[in-house]
């Protein structure tokens, strides 16, 4: 497969990664892939149900794209941040969080991580993965990264998130490097606004590009260019994903990476408060971007998007040798990974290739080596026996915790609340001579009047803790309660919490 094989109009569809919608093959993407020849399919969540049903999916979007005058297999595309187990509902491993991933700063329990999302995504059919996150989290405030991310110190980011890149790559899964030029110390989502940094260009090469720098010497194949304005690398303010000055300036020629530049999804709100989603793409093809990720609302809008690249090249506003450019990184790379139709081949479904107890025992034990106590936090049972029973406060999310306790039999009451704010209600609820043990967190920081509540209420209660599944920072507002920290809300954090506090050994 040579690039002058390709007509503009497939050489412009390689450039699309479009959203499927639903469990099974529809019209609309059957449409866009074999008459728009677009180059990849993102699945997200609404796609993933478990492993047999992805396959068969993912199977049924090849075969379309295999019946295309050229053939060209797909990018089929997730965003596995914490194994493919994160996104479905069954059938996979879960990894802890980067976040709980580091706490151990063990490179091969990473590296094992990245090698078992990679088996388990190909058994699939997934090739592409948007991962790993490797933005410094150093701003308590941040909306968005938080436990995504392997944290505030950049060398120990750097050395993990290269770690994962190379488990995945190692076994055959595209790894891709997020959000350049970096998300992590921002206090805007970019899924609602458009975050900026406000540093100089020294700090933000000293700091946010490390990671970056360190993947791009790794190899990875992909970077994610975030909706993320700096205006130290571009004065203009420009969303760094529609940027000519970052991403060709500084990202291509000042770091030198020659991979495949992949936008941020296209219909956040950091590109569509500014511009429309066609203004957005055609704008991040001129600033250099070989993949644009158009998650889109529906098929006639993906048609929009493609038309409106197709029409500013064939008006001059681009040249189609920016398009050539593109094109012939994304063959190259299908090329290394056997993604073209003389080296591709349908592979039937191996059940015994995902959800393996070998693989599920490589998360545990990373979700044992992340339990974090502070405080002053200490079991509260020796050999499983509590010197009482113990009253629950928790949300919906610690339900496997809550079951593994109840299993024991050391509850003697539990309160569910809906949301963090019925916290302290619930708290204050319980007798003051009750030993209570609150469960909470997710992956965003909570409200920090919502802690403060709850740390007067537990100040009261002198035989209380706190279980935490959530950002290391809430433990600031939460001085003097005695606290487990976990990072995550993933099953096997849960299972390492239940252990940790009946005094077991978790082996």
């Amino acid at each position: 497969m040579r690039l002058s094989d390709l007509s503009l109009e497939e050489k412009v569809g390689q450039m699309f990664a479009v959203s499927h919608r639903g469990t099974e093959m529809t019209d609309i993407s059957k449409r866009l892939i074999e008459t728009r020849g677009i180059g990849g399919i993102f699945l997200g969540t609404d796609c993933l149900e478990e492993p047999r049903q992805v396959h068969r999916l993912t199977t049924e979007l090849q075969r379309a794209a295999l019946g295309t005058r050229l053939g060209i297999p797909l990018f089929i595309s997730a965003d596995f941040v914490a194994g493919a187990g994160c996104k479905l509902r069954r059938g996979a491993v879960h990894f802890p969080k980067n976040r709980a991933l580091a706490v151990s700063g063990d490179e091969a329990l990473a590296y094992e991580s990245g090698r078992i999302t990679a088996e388990e995504s190909l058994a699939m059919g997934v090739n592409f993965n948007y991962s790993p996150v490797v933005d410094i989290n150093n701003n308590p405030d941040n909306p968005v990264i938080g436990t995504h991310s392997f944290g505030e110190d950049k060398e120990l980011v750097s050395l993990l998130g290269s770690a994962v890149i190379r488990g995945y790559q190692d076994h055959g899964l595209i790894a891709t490097a997020k959000h350049f030029p970096g998300h992590g110390d921002t206090h805007v989502d970019s899924h609602e606004d458009l975050p900026v940094l406000p540093f100089g260009r020294q700090r933000l090469e000293a700091f946010e590009f490390a990671p970056f720098r360190r993947a791009i010497e790794s190899g990875v194949e992909a970077v994610m260019v975030g909706h993320i304005a700096a205006p130290a690398l571009d004065p203009s303010g420009m969303p760094a994903s529609l940027s000519p000055a970052i991403i060709t300036g500084i990202l291509r020629r000042q770091l030198g990476f020659g991979g495949l530049v992949v936008t941020d999804g296209l219909s956040m709100k950091g590109v569509t408060n500014r511009f429309s989603m066609e203004e957005a793409c055609v704008r991040a093809v001129a600033a250099g971007a070989d993949i644009l990720l158009a998650t889109v609302p529906d098929g006639e809008t993906a048609l929009s998007l493609i038309d409106a690249v197709l029409n500013a090249v064939r008006g001059g506003d681009i040249e189609e040798r920016r398009i050539d450019e593109s094109a012939e990184r994304i063959l190259a790379v299908k090329r290394k990974y056997g993604l073209l139709p003389e080296t591709f081949a349908l592979r039937p479904f191996d059940p015994a290739a995902t959800g393996r107890e070998s693989d599920r025992a490589v998360s545990l034990a990373a979700a044992r080596k992340a339990v974090t106590p502070v405080h002053g936090m200490k079991p509260l049972a020796e050999d499983g026996r509590l010197p009482g029973a113990v009253t629950l406060v928790r949300d919906a999310q610690a339900a496997r915790f809550a079951d593994l306790l109840r299993s024991k039999g050391v509850l003697a009451g539990e309160t569910v609340v809906d949301a963090e704010t019925g916290l302290p209600g619930a708290i204050a609820g319980t007798d003051v001579s009750e030993t209570v043990l609150v469960a909470a967190g997710g992956s965003k920081p909570m409200r920090k009047d919502v802690l403060r509540a709850c740390r007067e209420a537990l100040a009261q209660r002198p035989k209380s803790a706190w279980v935490h599944f959530g950002s290391p920072y809430d433990a600031d507002a939460l001085q003097g309660v005695p606290m487990l920290l976990l990072y995550d809300t993933a099953a096997d954090l849960q299972q390492a919490a239940a252990e940790y506090i009946l005094g077991q050994s978790g082996t």
